[in-house]
């Protein structure tokens, strides 16, 4: 039921019959309900919504990197961004048997030079060791620029993530796992972010590395 607070000639808020009255900013307006559609959904509609799924939970593990280093932005927030890039990007297969291509995933994407020969071991218990080597130093590849370290694991369906985790003039960086990693064969990911905090580099897929 509607209700109307100005009287009979002023705005109302709440639904009468197809319409729907709200306020936004003090200006009273109103709008139409939406139709409903009795039609099933398209094979094309059923995987959208199932790339949705696959992505909206799973990015979340990553909101805080996202909101800062998914750069570029052409919608709306970074984590919108971030989420069609990667619906369009990463998805591996074809519905209904559709599944993340984490070697396609992205959590950041700018305009910050990336890393040369970059890669990931474990050789030290429930620890993955980064190593990269760095190009002439420039405004675009500092020294002083941070690194961002990944690691999914897809048994636990956790990340386990490091920022600062070095300066890129270190070449080297170890990230500590949670103790029910071990054994298992975990993604992982790079990426740099500037000294100043403003420009991030585009994530680096290192590939699967088992934990020792």
């Amino acid at each position: 039921m509607g209700r109307i607070k100005k009287g009979i000639l002023g705005g109302f808020s709440g639904k009468v019959g197809a319409v729907v009255g709200a306020s936004w900013r003090g200006i009273d307006y109103m709008r139409g309900l939406p139709e409903t559609s009795n039609k099933p959904a398209t094979t094309a509609q059923l995987a959208q919504q199932n790339k949705m799924a696959l992505f909206r939970g799973f990015l979340l593990g990553l909101d805080d990197i996202i909101t800062r280093c998914f750069q570029n932005i052409e919608k709306y927030t970074p984590m919108n961004d971030a989420l069609s890039y990667n619906m369009k990007n990463a998805i591996a297969g074809v519905y209904p048997d559709q599944s993340i291509a984490f070697d396609q995933l992205l959590f950041s994407k700018g305009e910050l030079l990336g890393s040369w020969l970059p890669n990931a071991v474990s050789t030290t218990s429930n620890a993955i060791d980064f190593s990269w080597e760095n190009g002439n130093f420039t405004p675009m590849r500092s020294a002083a620029d941070q690194v961002t370290v990944v690691v999914y694991d897809p048994v636990t369906q956790q990340f386990c993530k490091l920022e600062n985790a070095a300066l890129r003039s270190e070449k080297a960086a170890r990230l500590v796992l949670p103790a029910d990693f071990k054994g298992h064969e975990v993604h992982c990911y790079i990426s740099f972010y500037s000294e100043s905090r403003k420009i991030a580099a585009t994530s680096e897929y290192l590939g699967l590395v088992a934990v020792t």
